[in-house]
């Protein structure tokens, strides 16, 4: 019948064999670094289209057409030039000889505003920009890639130098 066992430790007081044994235990860490290199490089060039384009745009535009009207009324002193409503007024002054000298308001030269809109349609040139987005090769070239495509269709996998890629 087989000796039940101790619940003594190895080496204690009571164990038969007297003789120790030793177990070594190991446990196993892992340590993740990263480390940043340049595997690659990307330039961004802005290139400028020029093209025409047809624009239609309403011209606005004012002009003043003279009219003289004579007035013929004696003055007591100089007006500077004034607006009667839409009409700016430059009145024109002489002086007369009478018994006495009066100055008189001779004419005034009244400019009338006109407005007019004329609708114009032609070309005119427009610039467009554009992005350009570029990957050096490994002969130093540099060759366009769609910026929109998925990362991993536009960027290849670097070498890896500790497994000799």
């Amino acid at each position: 019948m087989p000796k039940p066992a101790s619940s003594s430790p190895a080496g204690a007081p009571g164990d038969s064999a007297g003789a120790s044994s030793v177990v070594p235990l190991f446990a196993e860490t892992l340590a993740v670094e990263t480390e940043a290199r340049p595997v690659g490089a990307l330039r961004v060039r802005i290139e400028v289209e020029q093209a025409s384009e047809a624009v239609a745009a309403d011209l606005a535009s004012e002009e003043y057409r003279p009219t003289v009207r004579a007035v013929g009324t004696p003055a007591a002193e100089r007006r500077e030039p004034y607006r009667d409503g839409e009409e700016i007024v430059i009145p024109v002054y002489e002086e007369r000889l009478v018994v006495e000298r009066r100055l008189f308001l001779k004419e005034e030269v009244r400019l009338a505003r006109v407005s007019r809109v004329e609708h114009r349609e032609g070309e005119l040139p427009v610039r467009r920009e554009r992005a350009v987005v570029e990957r050096q090769q490994p002969d130093g070239s540099w060759s366009a890639i769609d910026p929109g495509a998925p990362l991993a269709e536009r960027t290849p996998a670097p070498p890896h130098p500790d497994r000799g890629d």
